[in-house]
């Protein structure tokens, strides 16, 4: 009896010291199967996206690229609109810049200005990117002669409206201002407004003044001249009118399209890639799309995005990503799922089928005459001072619109002179 103890004592012990060599083993095993992804670099891309669409096509992309061999860990960083310009400024003032930056096109002269991206000429010149894209598209990647970044995504404005409400008293779609004043009218409705705009963000409500100040063969650079008057008018009388909702001041280019989606808007002018937005809430009105009614001329503006590198960035590992998203399969995943127009020239658009079909012609106009915005450093101070000036306009009962050009000429006068 004495003797079984002993063995049994002794088996349990021995399995105890292989329970322990097993573990340690096991231990041993996980920990070099977790050491390779600890030390795996982390890309970072941060981006101003606000759409969940536009958010999780970047983030698919970041997925489906770290999982491709011998690549980095690609983290997308997602920032407010509002909130860009503090967080370029805060993160290069620590050393501590993304990767990669994704910005508004308008944008990027003043990224380049702050000293935020680095030349990217040499990669851009050996690649032979430049075929791949309009000429006018580098307008706002360059300066001094070298790019700074690519085009990235190619959204205009557009006019999105209830194409049931439409057909329901047979009303045409408006192709000028004085038709877009009548429209408005037709269509609005007790709890339905005429149009909307996203008047919030300084950088989406400037980009809808400038798109509306070409049509009338204005400029920038003549904030109190005929053409942008004409725009200031347009929105005085559309406010004064009750066509155009006044809290629209607190709206940003989403909150525009919730409006419509929830049947607040009768139509609106806003981003193509807010069609994504829209498909994606299975909505029970059909939805028309239309080229941005026009004051004396068409104009085809590039809108979207553009991305570059930063100056303290991996670059290598840099370069390599932008390799994938320049593919022409990876342009054309990105134009179909935002429901943009394929950033480069020689990439198809692809209509389908989802019932949002833009006029072909409007697409090779956009695609071939489309001009870029006004390649200005100085964009988040100009931004600034015609955002304000829109404001003032919306919020005041009887604003002074006069008054209102010239302060916002002379502010921007300012800034193109001082950068």
């Amino acid at each position: 009896m004495k003797m079984f103890r002993i063995a049994s004592i002794l088996s349990l012990g021995i399995m105890f010291i292989v329970f322990v060599i097993v573990s340690n083993y096991s231990n041993n095993k996980e920990l070099q199967a977790t050491e390779p992804t600890s030390e795996r670099k982390i890309l970072r891309i941060l981006a101003p996206y606000e759409n969940v669409v536009d958010s999780k096509m970047l983030k698919d992309l970041a997925s489906q690229y770290s999982q491709m061999d011998n690549t980095p860990l690609v983290v997308i960083e997602s920032i407010s609109k509002n909130d860009f310009k503090k967080e370029i400024c805060m993160n290069l003032d620590q050393d501590n810049l993304a990767d990669l930056i994704i910005c508004d096109n308008s944008i990027m002269p003043a990224l380049i200005n702050l000293d935020v991206l680095r030349d990217l000429s040499s990669y851009i010149n050996e690649t032979t990117k430049v075929a791949h894209y309009s000429l006018r598209q580098w307008n706002n990647t360059r300066s001094d002669g070298k790019y700074y970044g690519i085009p990235f995504t190619s959204d205009p404005y557009v006019l999105i409206y209830n194409k049931d409400l439409f057909d329901k008293d047979n009303i045409s779609v408006p192709e000028n201002w004085d038709e877009l004043k009548v429209t408005a009218r037709k269509v609005q409705k007790a709890g339905i407004s005429g149009i909307g705009i996203g008047a919030r963000q300084p950088e989406e409500v400037t980009a809808f003044f400038i798109q509306m100040l070409y049509t009338t063969g204005g400029s920038i650079r003549e904030i109190n001249g005929e053409g942008a008057m004409k725009v200031l008018e347009l929105l005085q009388y559309l406010k004064k009118n009750k066509l155009l909702p006044a809290k629209c001041i607190n709206w940003n280019q989403l909150d525009v399209t919730n409006k419509f989606i929830d049947g607040e808007i009768a139509m609106m002018i806003n981003n193509l890639s807010t069609l994504s937005v829209i498909k994606a809430k299975n909505i029970d009105f059909l939805v028309g799309v239309e080229p941005v009614p026009i004051e004396k001329k068409e104009n085809y503006m590039f809108h979207g995005k553009n991305i570059g590198i930063s100056i303290t960035a991996d670059y290598d590992a840099s370069i390599k990503f932008l390799d994938y998203i320049t593919e022409k399969s990876t342009v054309k995943k990105i134009a179909d799922i935002t429901e943009t127009i394929p950033v480069q020239v020689d990439v198809a658009y692809d209509s389908r089928h989802d019932g949002y079909v833009l006029d072909k012609e409007f697409i090779q106009k956009q695609i071939i005459h489309g001009i870029a915005k006004s390649s200005l450093n100085s964009w988040f101070d100009i931004s600034a001072a015609i955002s304000e000036g829109i404001y003032q306009l919306m919020s005041e009962p009887n604003p002074s619109l006069s008054n209102i050009a010239d302060t916002m000429q002379d502010k921007v006068r300012i800034a193109i002179i001082e950068n």
